[in-house]
């Protein structure tokens, strides 16, 4: 099999070709940071079976930070056989700068001149024959998102990798005499180990050697050659330091740039017209420095109204769907444990997860959307300064907004911070950030104990809390477990892009899709042990089965009218369920929990069905979605009646009639879902990102305190304000 890496700068369109070459359907967003692990697919070539990896987007191969690593790790693997670096045509000079690095690689080598519709509406012209000549390679112009070029591009590919391509030849960036005598040197020392020259080029590790890439002083440590090696490094830098004034970094960039500046020159024929762009007008309002943060809100809250606005009428088809479910297996199953698991537990837990996912994929849609456009940018360039006020890195902005959507991406999207302390940082408040399975929860518990509009702020309130918070412990944490300043931030700001209705639409059915899978395992797993908690031992006592028949039986023969007798016999059913459940393991377990959850969900102690929240809140561990489905088993929420409309579903009526909730302790039930112990993804995450147990176990404790103080502190001022 043949292995094609794509590389290149974030935003240059990288992912988008991917997607194309592979008919695969990552997302493709537009801002750095998205691509934060290698990526794979397969696609035909004429007869041959070729692998494409989507490396993640970086500036250079210096290996700073863990994408950067990732990247240049991989690519200078023997297992490549081509490398796609995909430049974006009308940012080419930034581009060029990656260039210099991969040519150092010394492998076959196609380029992927991206975006050339962007540059041609810029006015740029750029010479593909001379830019092929200088490069080595040959150049293909494309069109990711629109999928223009890639036949061209695949026969590059396959004419290169066969060593049929004329245009191919070895480039090697000049760095003066100086350095160059000095790389030599260093070649000569890496030499000494044939292990490393295996891995390695010499000439490649040299480079990376003077710009102190981590990566590859890590590899020389473990080199029988490492002192000779050191010590040639500690002289050439010095020498380079006395003669030309700079140390090796300094030198070997404004070499890069050099070479990317003259190649410039040589290849452009017409470099724009000068005038401002559509974006430099565009931005003269969104990023202004007083309208730039009241725009992105009123953004935020219109996308908010359309998702739920939008999503009402498919949520009452699917939940008219499990209504005919429920209401077939009821008359087809006999009465018994496994009817009992499918009508009490399984149909009502994931059904009552499951309506919600028009909402979820509307949702993301539209935040697909925002970052196609370039606007998510432009969210993260405006919200820097507040970022740094508060003890965050501006480029933590990125992982917290994908945080709404899902915690453990979020986490793992750290890995574009190059310093350690900011990264750990944002890893720590990632899941203070409100995700998409904990709408599900406020979606339901503001829809039962609030107005609509209430309703609407009360959610919204819940997301702003959240970056508040997030906000906030990141300036706690910043005085006292990571002090120190925090590195300055240099934002990419990307042309505006009409986003392509595919993408959209794609990422859409990918968010959707995740969700299911996961209402077919997690949540329906959660959703039958609940059930089995709930039940057990109640269920298996024999007695109380009699007694429930004997009381049906009685009913029967009353000869009743069919709804009188149907309302009696389910009157009968409630009675049994409700013995059985406050008997149940899970009751045990609620009551031992209640305590702990009386003073924010329990405050006057007056609530019977209080032990429930427990266990509901208890099951959200392992996934925020399960919150939902346990609410519907362990409150015996009817199945909603086919071809009955109403403003609740049968859970919210039953939560509203029977939970004993107020709305101040429903508001508190949705802070201390916003913020308690993250869910059992993000822990595995957290873990593998930070190699610590302690941070891990911290994140745990921190949450829980957190969750149960803010959500106290609501009822108590809630309660000074007369609200109840």
């Amino acid at each position: 099999m043949v292995t094609v890496a794509l590389a290149g700068n974030p935003n240059s369109g990288k992912t988008s070709i991917f997607n194309a070459l592979t008919g695969a359907r990552h997302h493709v967003g537009n801002w750095s940071g998205v691509t934060v692990e290698r990526r794979s697919g397969l696609c035909l070539m004429g007869s041959i079976e070729v692998e494409v990896v989507d490396l993640p987007g970086t500036y250079s191969l210096a290996a700073q930070s863990e994408d950067e690593r990732i990247a240049a790790r991989f690519l200078s693997a023997p297992e490549v056989d081509v490398i796609v670096n995909v430049l974006d045509a009308s940012n080419l000079e930034r581009n060029l700068y990656l260039t210099t690095h991969l040519l150092e690689l010394r492998r076959p080598m196609v380029f992927a001149l991206n975006m050339v519709d962007d540059a041609e509406r810029q006015g740029i012209r750029i010479d593909l024959k001379a830019l092929s000549t200088l490069l080595g390679g040959p150049v293909i112009p494309t069109v990711g998102n629109r999928e223009d070029g890639m036949e061209e591009l695949k026969e590059a590919i396959l004419r290169v990798f066969a060593r049929q391509e004329s245009t191919v030849r070895p480039i090697t960036v000049a760095y003066g005499e100086d350095i160059d005598r000095e790389l030599t040197k260093l070649e000569r020392e890496i030499a000494r180990d044939e292990r490393l020259v295996a891995e390695r080029a010499p000439r490649w590790l040299a480079l990376q050697l003077l710009d102190h890439a981590p990566e590859a002083e890590a590899l020389v440590e473990q080199s029988h050659a490492r002192i000779a090696i050191g010590n040639q490094v500690e002289a050439s830098l010095a020498f380079l330091e006395k003669h030309l004034g700079a140390d090796g970094t300094t030198l070997l960039a404004e070499r890069r740039y050099g070479f990317a500046h003259g190649l410039m020159r040589e290849t452009v024929l017409t470099t724009g017209t000068g005038q401002r762009t559509r974006t430099d007008r565009i931005d003269t309002l969104l990023t202004n420095r007083w309208l730039g943060i009241p725009i992105f809100i009123a953004i935020m809250v219109g996308v908010y109204a359309l998702t739920f606005v939008a999503g009402r009428y498919p949520q009452d088809w699917i939940a008219a769907g499990f209504a005919h479910l429920h209401t077939w297996v009821s008359s087809h199953i006999p009465q018994g444990e496994l009817a009992s698991l499918l009508v009490d537990g399984v149909i009502p837990g994931v059904g009552a997860v499951v309506v919600f996912v028009p909402v979820i994929m509307l949702l993301m849609g539209c935040i697909a959307f925002l970052e196609d456009t370039g606007y998510m940018a432009r969210a993260a360039f405006i919200m820097d300064r507040l970022m740094h006020v508060m003890g965050l890195h501006g480029k933590s902005f990125i992982p917290l907004i994908m945080g709404t959507g899902c915690n453990v991406p979020a986490v793992q999207a750290t890995r574009t911070i190059e310093s350690r302390t900011d990264r750990f940082i944002t890893i720590l408040v990632s899941p203070l950030i409100s995700c998409s399975a904990r709408l599900q929860v406020y979606i339901v518990i503001a829809g039962t104990f609030f107005a609509p509009i209430h309703a609407a702020f009360a959610i919204l309130a819940m997301h702003f809390l959240g970056f508040g918070l997030a906000m906030t412990m990141g300036k706690v944490l910043r005085l006292t477990f990571f002090r120190g300043e925090n590195a300055p931030f240099v934002m990419e700001l990307p042309p505006y892009r009409l986003p392509v209705l595919k993408s959209t639409l794609i990422h859409m059915w990918e968010k959707g899709r995740i969700f299911l899978s996961r209402a077919g395992t997690v949540i329906l797993a959660g959703a039958t042990l609940v059930w089995f908690l709930s039940h057990y031992p109640g269920i298996a006592n024999r007695q109380w089965t009699a007694e429930r028949q004997q009381q049906e039986e009685a009913v029967r023969r009353q000869k009743l009218s069919p709804a009188e007798e149907s309302e009696k016999i389910a009157t009968v059913q409630l009675a049994y369920e409700s013995r059985v459940m406050n008997s149940s393991l899970a009751a045990r377990f609620g009551k031992i929990l209640q305590p702990f959850l009386a003073p924010i969900l329990d405050p006057d102690h007056t609530r019977t069905e209080a032990w429930k929240d427990g266990v509901a809140l208890t099951a959200g561990f392992v996934a925020k979605e399960i919150v939902v489905g346990t609410l519907a088993v362990v409150h015996q929420a009817p199945a909603e009646k086919a071809g009955e409309a109403t403003a609740q579903s049968p859970l919210q009526e039953t939560l509203r009639r029977h939970s004993g909730m107020t709305p101040l302790t429903a508001l508190a039930f949705m802070v201390f879902t916003l913020l308690y112990t993250p869910c059992l993804g993000t822990i595995g995450m957290i873990l593998k990102e930070t190699q610590s147990w302690a941070w891990a176990l911290f994140s745990i404790a921190y949450g829980l305190a957190l969750g149960w103080l803010v959500a106290f502190l609501t009822v108590h001022f809630g309660r000074m304000l007369k609200f109840v």
